[in-house]
């Protein structure tokens, strides 16, 4: 499910021809964050650093084109300083040309329906956990106090039946909304717990579903068992298949292979009948995911790194919006990995300076100062560059590299190896499967890379959040709030918002004077900005 990139490469060198200039003034900072690096052991810690831009401006101007009719090209109208029209999009490329399958448009459809659609809890017409003084309490659709904000605890059933787990002060309690109580004590805890275990099972065979097309192997359920001192393998009856014979088991059986420590001390690969494949180059490996398992070697110097932060798919947010998490940024984290495939053969070096963690396209691969993208069969896609590293669309394989010399960014197909998009840009980055923001000079822009369109353009400084469905927010640092959906279209805006969350069930949280309140897509105050935090249901 990957975009018609010549065309999104059409698409985008028109809008940059199309772009006007905006002043603007900008100021950056950055922060360093801190953590502990897990993958090895021998490192203490690893370094982030991350650049956040805090801007203040004067004046900010946004074009827009208003659409006419389908026939024509738009006419272009000017709006006032920080407002936007109507309808902001702006036909750049021929309504023939498709920059997306339609398998490509029903996995955008799917979320966005996933974020509009109602729960089970809306429909019972409870809202939103909200805090207040420290506790949590329950509002409803109609902005009501459900339950007073008076529990240290409170979470929704996982059975979605409309009621909670709370705590007052230590005891668990399991009410209804009225606030009847269920059980208490360990018949409370007992039935969590068993909510729990059912929802991680439903998960789980959501996601085996989902795999159904990958081979399956006897091995798959055997589970690794200790016999006085030595492991070996039992099937899911109980019965030994591979008899106790190992001193380690590093690894469960995946793909019908499992790597063991033997009788002579090597780590090694089995199969599924206990006979070694090969020595593999690591005791610190992976079990094995579509053909490749990673290995890491250890080096006595401390690594500098990034924290890997990466959300593939879709992604909660800590007030319940649902948003695009596709884009990752790609900082290397320092782990000095390879890969190997079922045969032993190393297909991605652990020497080379850096390897980012595999897709399932291939990876990132730094060596003598270069970057360039490595498939799974350990074959470059993207030769080596002299580039520093942008976003990274996991879904439909989409790299944003930018050239050190010229300070430009452009996208590169991961796939096929060709830049789709030249170094014209000075950022380019994805806020939903289909949407991309670039940045030249002082303008900005909203581009559709299913149409081609510029949906919105404007200047550099305006915030353009990542989409929840259709929905996003455009807005200044921290002020001057409008919701847009994915036409251009602005839904409402709100000076007195000054932080704003993706939308989820046709609702968004949102703080104005400090506080936390729930907007509906009218701009409506559903629950006045009175609480600490809430989280949508």
């Amino acid at each position: 499910m990957k975009l018609n990139k010549k065309s999104l490469l059409v698409a985008c060198v028109l809008a940059a021809m199309s772009t006007s200039a905006f002043a603007a003034s900008s100021t950056t900072s950055t922060s360093i964050t801190t953590v502990t690096n897990h993958d090895t052991p021998t490192s203490t810690s690893t370094r982030v650093t991350r650049e956040q831009q805090s801007v203040s401006t004067s004046t900010t101007n946004i074009s827009t084109t208003e659409k006419v009719s389908t026939k024509s090209s738009g006419t272009t109208v000017s709006v006032g300083v920080g407002q936007l029209g109507d309808y902001v999009a702006v036909p750049i490329i021929g309504a023939t040309q498709k920059l997306a399958p339609e398998a490509f448009k029903s996995l955008q459809a799917n979320i966005d329906e996933a974020t509009e659609s109602n729960s089970a809890f809306i429909k019972m017409g409870q809202l939103a956990k909200v805090k207040q003084n420290g506790k949590w309490g329950l509002v409803g659709t109609n902005g009501q106090v459900l339950l007073d904000p008076q529990y240290k605890e409170l979470d929704p059933s996982y059975a979605e039946d409309g009621t909670y787990f709370v705590k007052l002060k230590k005891t668990l309690e399991h009410i209804k909304v009225d606030g009847t109580v269920l059980s208490t004590g360990k018949d409370a805890l007992d039935e969590q717990v068993k909510q729990i275990i059912d929802h991680h099972d439903e998960t789980v065979n959501k996601n085996q579903n989902s795999l159904n097309h990958k081979e399956t192997y006897a091995s798959d359920s055997y589970t690794a068992v200790s016999v006085k001192g030595k492991w070996g393998f039992t099937d899911a009856s109980g019965n030994t298949v591979i008899a106790p014979q190992f001193k380690e088991v590093y690894t469960k059986f995946s793909e019908d292979r499992a790597f063991v420590k033997d009788a002579k001390g090597k780590t090694v690969a089995i199969d599924g009948t206990g006979k070694t494949v090969f020595e593999a180059p690591s005791n610190d490996i992976d079990a094995y995911d579509d053909g490749l398992a990673e290995f890491r070697r250890h080096i006595s110097k401390f690594n500098l790194g990034g924290l890997l932060s990466m959300a593939v798919g879709i992604t909660l947010s800590n007030h319940g919006g649902i948003y695009y998490g596709d884009a990752w940024n790609p900082v290397y984290d320092g782990v000095k990995r390879g890969y190997i495939n079922r045969d032993g053969k190393i297909v991605i070096d652990s020497k080379n300076d850096a390897v980012w963690p595999i897709t399932a396209y291939g990876t990132l691969v730094k060596n003598q100062g270069l970057i360039g993208f490595v498939n799974r069969e350990g074959n470059y896609i993207i030769q080596p560059g002299n580039y520093d590293l942008g976003e990274f669309s996991d879904i439909n394989g989409l790299l944003v590299l930018i050239n050190k010399d010229s300070k430009k960014a452009g996208v590169f197909d991961v796939d096929t190896g060709k830049q789709v998009i030249p170094f014209t840009y000075d950022s380019i980055r994805f806020v939903s499967l289909t949407n991309m923001v670039v940045v030249s000079g002082d303008t900005q822009q909203l581009i559709d890379m299913t149409t081609g369109n510029v949906i919105l353009t404007t200047s550099k400084d305006m915030g353009i959040n990542k989409f929840s469905g259709p929905y996003t927010w455009v807005h200044k640092t921290s002020s001057d709030y409008k919701l847009i959906d994915d036409t251009g279209k602005v839904l409402f805006s709100d000076n007195t918002i000054t932080s704003a969350m993706p939308v989820k069930h046709g609702y968004a949280v949102a703080k104005s004077q400090g506080k936390w309140g729930i907007v509906n897509l009218r701009g409506e105050w559903v629950v006045q900005p009175q609480y600490e935090d809430i989280e949508i249901l």
